[in-house]
């Protein structure tokens, strides 16, 4: 389990977050919500690391985020932002080479482009990976990076640690056939020693992928829940600013939201 525990953050004078205690439980895919400014994106980087609180700490397992080396931590969690540009024309088998960098010393081994390979294979993107990264479109990139971060912290032979996949706001400029496929992928993990971390907007994905939530609202954590249940139509409506009313779906499946200002 990743415990960030009385985490405050201060940038230029402002208070970001504010003495939050959260946890992300270990196997399940854990959903980070709230509205713009809430600081969902400080505490994952806090979560991850990548960012030192101001005030708190964070451990993995019960041990302290700062006891691991640089290249001990990538190899325990990987992040997924919502793009990530590259300068250079890498053919997409080396743009996801790069996440093995953590597990190789001075050139990878045959082990290491076996990884690879097969999480190009588990993205949908092996046949493309000759092919220029800069040609494939926006979400054909974005499965790429997921492949990149599935061969960061994933060996594929069961012998790793449980490991952790943080994903920022990840299908924020993707088009719903990649948020499904992006979201699938993800949520397979929970089967391979892997807890998920997301930050998502769209609030009827989030309970259909989630099965843990965290609800942030002014840099406070305002609501943890086991179900999307527990997270009321009051609570929702409040921290949103929103009206909200569960709706049934017409192919009978799970209700689902709808919002109106």
């Amino acid at each position: 389990m990743v415990e960030v525990v009385g985490a405050s953050y201060r940038a230029g004078g402002n208070l970001i977050l504010d003495d939050v205690t959260a946890r992300f439980r270990r196997g399940r895919f854990n959903v980070i919500l709230g509205p713009n400014g809430a600081g969902k994106s400080s505490l994952l980087k806090i979560a991850t690391g990548l960012l030192r609180p101001s005030a708190g700490h964070v451990t993995y397992d019960g041990r302290s985020v700062r006891d691991f080396g640089p290249a001990e931590l990538a190899r325990r969690r990987a992040v997924l932002s919502q793009h990530v540009e590259l300068a250079f024309p890498l053919p997409v088998r080396d743009v996801v080479l790069m996440g093995r960098y953590p597990h190789y010393g001075r050139s990878p081994g045959a082990h290491d482009v076996e990884i690879v390979d097969r999480a190009l294979e588990m993205v949908g993107m092996l046949d493309r990976r000759a092919q220029h990264y800069p040609t494939l479109s926006g979400g054909e990139q974005q499965k790429v990076q997921l492949a990149r971060v599935l061969a960061q912290i994933w060996s594929y032979d069961g012998t790793s640690a449980h490991n952790y996949l943080f994903l920022d706001e990840p299908t924020a400029s993707l088009d719903v056939h990649y948020q499904i496929h992006l979201l699938d992928v993800a949520r397979e993990l929970l089967a391979h020693e892997c807890t998920v971390v997301a930050i998502l907007h769209d609030m009827n994905v989030a309970f259909h992928y989630g099965d843990a939530f965290l609800l942030m609202e002014n840099g406070r954590l305002v609501k943890e829940a086991d179900d999307a249940r527990e997270l009321s139509t009051e609570l929702i409506e409040r921290v949103f600013r929103v009206t909200a009313r569960r709706i049934p779906d017409p192919a009978g499946g799970e209700e689902m939201w709808r919002f109106t200002l």
